[in-house]
């Protein structure tokens, strides 16, 4: 009797969304962020392109919006899951649920070696300078814009061809 197995799944998981959030809380250590902010990095970091920055990561899409909407659910679970292995810290204040990166982020991003992962860490750091350089809400509100824009022409275009 044989048995299947079936590799691990990687991509589009909780830890890839988890692992990315990392990334991004270390470029922005000492920051902390809402989900709802993570999830606008987590698309912006691997589409820093689509920001004004170096060449994105991954290939672009043409239903950016989309792709954008779909990651709030995983990169909620990937937090939950760098939060219980001690990487992420939930920090519960006045304006709800943040999350900010743990002391030990940083020694755990150092171990990871792959040439994606230095990728991410390099596109992570580019969107915490612009940040910084052009202020977090003028920054994080120029990102939102250029989703609600993307999702309208997507709309628009539907309707234009039904």
């Amino acid at each position: 009797m044989s048995v299947l197995v079936t590799p691990p799944q990687l991509f589009n998981t909780p830890l890839e969304a988890g692992v990315r959030a990392l990334l991004v809380l270390d470029a922005f250590a000492p920051q902390a962020f809402d989900l709802a902010t993570l999830s606008l990095l987590d698309y912006y970091v691997v589409h820093t392109g689509d920001a004004g920055g170096p060449p994105s990561i991954h290939p672009e899409n043409a239903a950016r919006a989309g792709e954008y909407f779909v990651r709030r659910h995983l990169v909620e679970e990937g937090l939950l899951l760098m939060a219980r292995a001690s990487l992420v810290e939930q920090v519960f204040g006045n304006d709800g649920i943040t999350f900010q990166a743990h002391e030990t982020a940083t020694a755990m991003i150092d171990l990871f070696g792959s040439s994606y992962n230095r990728r991410l860490a390099e596109a992570a750091r580019w969107l915490a300078e612009e940040a910084t350089a052009q202020g977090n809400d003028w920054f994080f509100q120029k990102l939102r814009d250029s989703l609600e824009r993307w999702s309208h022409e997507i709309v628009g275009g539907a309707s234009d061809n039904g």
